[in-house]
């Protein structure tokens, strides 16, 4: 019995490794299809962007871009360069030309609250900058992220058709692929895709997955 069981255990560790080192070797090219992806959905956004078809709230895209940029830069700082941050430097760039083109366009979203949340969400990120403690870091990171994408939610959840674009499909298809290849690194490494794809699923549910009531 205690050999059965063993050899059991044995097999699943045999195949933990094999899987372990299979999304090893497949790391830079899932990174390269994850980013590809950004770039697609960010690039649908911005066409539908300019196009009307969607009213960003700038202020959370222009706080995606400081947060992102920031944590792209302390990445590469502390640790170099790893492939999965690929899909962090596009998506660095799309929000950029997603908020330039709202402005541009006189076509976005702002209410009052937003520059509270925004502020909000600059003070997380400067917590980010300061902290020592990788854990600590990373949860000011997520929360960061969260409080400057609230306005966005709030639209979507308020007003679907506002952010209805196949880019939030798109975004989480991404994070999915992102997730694949972060689960090969510790856990901490993981937190902030994880939190990216539950992000994107609720922008999913919100806009594509209610049903609206008839007025």
């Amino acid at each position: 019995m205690a050999s059965a069981t063993e050899s059991k255990i044995n097999d699943l560790c045999t195949k933990i490794k094999y899987l372990t080192e299979l999304l090893t070797y497949l790391e830079r090219p899932i990174a390269f299809a994850a980013s590809l992806l950004i770039f697609s959905g960010q690039l649908t956004y911005f066409i539908s962007t300019l196009k009307k078809r969607v009213t960003p709230s700038v202020l959370s895209w222009y706080g995606w871009a400081f947060l992102m940029t920031t944590l792209l830069v302390a990445q590469i700082a502390e640790v170099g360069w790893e492939w999965n941050l690929l899909s962090i430097a596009a998506c660095t760039v799309g929000c950029i030309a997603i908020g330039t083109v709202a402005l541009a366009k006189k076509n976005y979203s702002i209410h009052k609250r937003d520059w509270l949340f925004l502020g909000l969400g600059i003070v997380c990120t400067i917590l980010y900058i300061i902290s020592k403690d990788p854990w600590i870091t990373t949860i000011y990171a997520v929360l960061a992220d969260l409080i400057i994408g609230i306005p966005t939610l709030i639209k979507a959840w308020v007003d679907p058709k506002s952010e209805r674009s196949a880019a939030w499909i798109i975004s989480l298809l991404t994070w999915s692929l992102t997730l694949l290849i972060s689960f090969n690194h510790d856990l901490l490494y993981a937190l902030f895709p994880i939190y990216l794809w539950i992000y994107c699923a609720f922008m999913v549910w919100f806009v594509f997955g209610r049903k609206m009531p008839n007025h």
